[in-house]
Order: structure tokens, then C-alpha cells, then sequence
């Protein structure tokens, strides 16, 4: 009989992490139409960095 997979067991075989995926939402404002746009992005998180700077970097380089 074949043994049921769970989703815990997937996981496992692909190891651990270094790193978390948060979601991103950010406004930037159009230059041609001088509209607001909302912009969305996955961000990857190092473990041991703090979320909200590696979140505050990206907006700041990627609003410029």
C-alpha cells in the first residue's frame, strides 16, 4: 500500500529556508499621466536582517 504525502513531508524533503517572502505594496506616481499607481512586488527576506529595512530600501531605490 502506498503511503499517503503530506504536505509537512513535501517540506521537509526541500530543506529549511534562509530566508522569508513577504508582499510588498507600494504607490509610485506616474509621470505622464500624474496619476497614482500601486505597485506590487515579492520581496525575499534574509533570516537575522530586519523586515523593515530591507522593506524601507527597496521602496526608496525602487521609487527613485
Amino acid at each position: 500500500m502506498a503511503k499517503t504525502q503530506s504536505f509537512g513531508d513535501k517540506v521537509k524533503k526541500k530543506g529549511g529556508t534562509d530566508f522569508k517572502v513577504a508582499k510588498l505594496v507600494y504607490s509610485v506616481k506616474s509621470e505622464k499621466t500624474n496619476a497614482w499607481k500601486f505597485m506590487e512586488k515579492n520581496i525575499r527576506i534574509p533570516n537575522g536582517e530586519n523586515d523593515q529595512k530591507v522593506l524601507a530600501d527597496f521602496v526608496s531605490k525602487a521609487t527613485k
